[in-house]
C-alpha cells in the first residue's frame, strides 16, 4: 500500500462535472501482420492479461482515508475484472475518421469510476471508411487517470502493453 502524492491527489480534487483529469492515447493496428492475418478480441484480452504484471497500476484502486483527512492510498483490487476495463465496440457504418473522433471524444469525456483501477481500454472496430487504413484495421483507445500516470508514464505503459515481435 502506498499513498498518493500531493501532486497526483490534486488531479483528483480538481475534477468537476465538466472537466476530468484523464490521459488518453489512441493507437491504430493493422491485423494483417498478425498470425493468420486476424486479431480477435479474446486474443487481445489474453495478451493484455499476460502483461498486467509489468505495472502495478493496472490492478490498484484508490482507498480513501476516512473523512478525507489525508490523501488516498493505492491498494490491490481484490475483485479486479479485466473485461470491465477492456471493452469491445464498433463504429456504425460507414466507419469514417469523423465517427472515430466523435466516439473517442465521448469516451474521453466520461469520468472513470473510482471504485475500480483508474483506467479503461476500448478496442474499436469498424474503421472501414478511413483512407489509407488496411481492411480490418482497429483502434485501441486507452484512458488512464492523471492521478495514475503523467503523459510520459502513459507512453511507457503503452510500451509495456505491447510485445516487441509482430506476433
Amino acid at each position: 500500500m502506498r499513498q498518493l502524492s500531493k501532486n497526483y491527489a490534486l488531479f483528483l480534487t480538481s475534477e468537476s462535472a465538466h472537466s476530468n483529469s484523464n490521459v488518453s492515447l489512441i493507437t491504430i493496428y493493422d491485423p494483417s501482420t498478425a498470425p493468420g492475418g486476424r486479431v480477435r478480441f479474446k486474443g487481445l484480452l489474453k495478451h493484455i492479461e499476460s502483461r498486467l504484471h509489468l505495472s502495478p497500476i493496472f490492478r490498484q484502486k484508490l482507498l480513501r482515508v476516512p473523512l478525507d483527512l489525508d490523501h488516498p492510498y493505492w491498494i490491490e483490487d481484490e475483485r479486479f475484472d479485466l473485461e470491465y476495463h477492456v471493452r469491445h465496440i464498433a463504429l456504425p457504418k460507414p466507419g469514417d475518421w469523423r465517427q472515430l473522433m466523435i466516439q473517442v471524444a465521448r469516451l474521453h469525456s466520461r469520468p472513470l469510476d473510482r471504485a475500480h483501477p483508474l483506467w479503461e481500454a476500448y478496442v474499436i472496430e469498424g474503421l472501414d471508411n478511413i483512407p489509407k487504413l488496411p481492411p480490418g484495421a482497429f483502434a485501441m483507445f486507452l484512458k488512464i487517470h492523471h492521478a495514475v500516470v503523467d503523459g510520459m508514464a502513459a507512453v511507457h505503459l503503452m510500451r509495456e502493453l505491447h510485445a516487441s515481435t509482430p506476433d
